[in-house]
């Protein structure tokens, strides 16, 4: 039989996935998750690229251990990766200094100066992205003027996907969707923004070759083989942002509606026609990337750290009163004055999710805040009410993907981890009015990777497996008025954080 097998290397900001999908039985085989470990000499706010390779690495020693499956049979290994963060590589090869995480701040002056000397709509005509300490110019900008040396020994600035391409095969090169959030990119023309760079005084030979998603970087190099157990001279292929990516195995392109990634971060994104008389500009403030199969727009909003901010609510099912305080307090939260006594009002709400996707309401986060815990709330309402606050964010950041694309979408669907529970499924669908439609994790791990390597018709498995459905109910929790609430709500914490 002809090679059939194709790994997807899945870089997320808290742990690597390493999916093995066949593409001819067009079946996912399976998947080994490894999480980073911790290390205290890595700065808060950064992580070391090699320790990333290591466990992305040990991924897929532990994968071709579990498939069994001998060389010949293995089609390809592609990347999917998350999009802000970049890598600063010097002549030798190596990196320089430990990159920044996403959800990092310290870039916020930056952000303020790119806003003022550049402009927040001219940037985001040319890059699709407006200036935010989260994305990748301001990050850039603040390593320059923080680490001198650091930049001047930087002979190429890598994004995360071109690190982990650059490691399995030794070439370094970029791809459109990756590389559209380094806010370096003039993504009309599929080319670096020479203009740009030159204003921000980047030099255009520190940025490697853009090409296609799929196109092939080369073959694995033997020591990328021994650290990895894959066979000797596998294709690497170039990879997608994950969103992307995770949006394409969802169905973004088979369905005609918007798909919410419900993982560590919350992003939404639509596919829609390019139309090269309308102008990126005119999606502000949605983001603007390629879709990497079908060269659409990917619109984009994100309700931000959504499932990082749930996850720190798990483990405290049975806590409450001052032992709940106490444990929500040690992780993080924000939590106002005691009401006092169960005839308290407020009803209990999490703000995890931010509904104001853009610059304003990007330009101060409030901590992870608890509103209305009375006495006797137990650590599961609270993670239940974590659950509901990130539907109304989705819902807020869902309106505004429908009132800037203009797309008139009758269904919504979702993905990513907290798609896998039913109640959250359900949830969303009554915070956003719509329907919710999820197909199986298991059945598409590595789906869009694998489409990358052996053809995007590959995509039309997405017909053969049945979506579970989520209609919208009447239940009085989950009335539209619960979304303006929560706006409310967050606002004031925002105001406050400011």
């Amino acid at each position: 039989m002809a090679a059939s097998i194709v790994i997807t290397l899945d870089i997320g900001g808290s742990g690597v996935k390493a999916s093995a999908f066949d593409a001819h039985r067009a079946a996912a085989i399976a998947s080994v998750v490894e999480r980073y470990p911790a290390d205290p000499g890595v700065p808060p706010g950064t992580f070391s690229p090699e320790q990333w390779w290591s466990s992305a690495a040990a991924s897929c020693r532990a994968l071709a251990d579990r498939i069994g499956a001998p060389g010949r049979d293995y089609l390809g290994i592609t990347v999917s990766a998350i999009r802000i963060p970049f890598v600063l590589i010097g002549a030798d090869g190596q990196v320089v200094l430990p990159s920044l995480l996403n959800r990092d701040r310290r870039a916020a002056a930056h952000a303020a100066d790119l806003a003022r000397s550049l402009g927040e709509r001219p940037l985001h005509a040319t890059t699709g992205h407006w200036p935010a300490p989260e994305f990748g110019l301001p990050k850039l900008m603040w390593v320059r003027s923080n680490y001198p040396d650091a930049w001047r020994a930087t002979a190429k600035i890598l994004q995360l996907h071109d690190w982990f391409i650059y490691k399995l095969s030794g070439v370094m090169a970029s791809e459109l969707s990756s590389a559209a959030m380094s806010q370096l990119l003039d993504i009309r023309a599929g080319t670096w923004a020479g203009d740009l760079l030159a204003a921000v005084d980047v030099p255009l030979d520190l940025l490697p070759p853009l090409h296609r998603a799929g196109a092939p970087a080369g073959a694995i190099t033997p020591g990328a083989e021994a650290e990895t157990g894959l066979p000797r001279g596998l294709p690497v292929h170039l990879g997608g942002g994950d969103t992307h990516m995770s949006a394409m195995a969802a169905g973004a392109l088979a369905d005609p509606a918007p798909v919410v990634v419900a993982g560590t971060t919350g992003p939404a994104q639509l596919a829609v026609r390019r139309n090269e008389d309308q102008p990126p500009g005119d999606y502000f403030p949605l983001l603007v990337s390629e879709q990497p199969v079908s060269g659409a727009w990917a619109l984009e909003s994100n309700a931000g750290p959504t499932g990082e901010i749930v996850d720190r609510l798990a483990d405290l099912p049975g806590a409450r009163g001052a032992e709940l305080r106490a444990a929500l307090d040690e992780r993080g939260f924000d939590l106002p004055p005691d009401p006092g006594g169960p005839e308290a009002e407020s009803p209990l709400t999490v703000l995890s999710g931010n509904p104001f996707f853009g610059p304003a309401g990007w330009s101060a986060w409030p901590p992870p805040t608890v509103l209305g815990l009375r006495a006797d709330h137990t650590g599961e309402d609270v993670r239940l009410a974590g659950l509901r606050g990130t539907c109304w964010a989705f819902a807020a950041i869902l309106d505004q993907l429908r009132e800037h694309s203009g797309a008139h979408p009758v269904a919504v669907t979702a993905t990513g981890g907290m798609s896998r529970s039913p109640a959250w499924n359900q949830a969303l669908a009554d915070a956003a009015r719509l329907p919710v439609q999820v197909r199986p994790l298991d059945l598409v791990n590595g789906l869009a990777g694998a489409a990358l390597v052996a053809g995007a018709e590959l995509l039309t498995s997405l017909d053969q497996i049945e979506s579970t459905r989520y209609l919208p109910s009447a239940r009085p929790d989950h009335d539209p008025a619960g979304q303006d609430d929560y706006q409310i709500q967050f606002r004031a914490a925002q105001c406050g954080a400011r």
